[in-house]
């Protein structure tokens, strides 16, 4: 909080703060649907099609997918709170939680673009990983823990995205 201007009473001014939650939400998102692609990308792992076709689908089609199913839940719970109705904040977060969804989706479509047909499911795994980790390291220097703690911090963060996503495999009987 220190790159933030305070107010007169030492509270953080608005303007960052919302901004912060904003870029919370996005990133909350972004994890979020890594988590689940990263499931869905080890079940078709199984499969004997990971054709470009398919696992460009299956990438755009979960990433976009949550994020609708999402903004929905989001949006009609919003209303609930609100009294049926939906304010200027709400709108912003469901903005950016679909923001998140599309970068990780485009983000994915990278190796799956430019890569053979027999490496773009790894590379996008191993990408997805990465995206994982990073965030967790950037997150532990944030905060003014050493490097060697945040690749610790990093490394035990991936750890638990990859339980999430075997449980999510085990339990739908992947």
């Amino acid at each position: 909080m220190a790159d933030h201007e305070l107010s007169p009473d030492g509270s953080v001014l608005k303007g960052d703060a919302d901004a912060d939650e904003l870029r919370q939400e996005a990133f909350t998102m972004a994890l979020y649907v890594s988590v689940c692609l990263l499931a869905a990308l080890t079940a078709i792992a199984e499969s004997s099609d990971q054709s470009q076709g398919k696992v460009l689908g299956l990438a755009w089609g979960t990433t976009v997918g949550l994020a609708l199913a999402h903004l929905f839940a989001f949006r009609v719970s919003a209303r609930l709170v609100g009294s049926g109705t939906l304010d200027r904040r709400n709108v912003q977060i469901s903005l950016v939680h679909l923001v998140g969804s599309v970068a990780v989706a485009a983000l994915c479509s990278v190796p799956i673009l430019l890569l053979p047909a027999s490496a773009e499911l790894d590379a996008v795994r191993v990408l997805l990983a990465g995206f994982i980790a990073l965030v967790a390291y950037l997150t532990a220097r944030s905060s003014g823990t050493p490097r060697h703690r945040a690749l610790f911090y990093a490394g035990l963060v991936l750890a638990i995205a990859l339980a999430i996503a075997v449980t999510k495999n085990v339990l739908a009987g992947h």
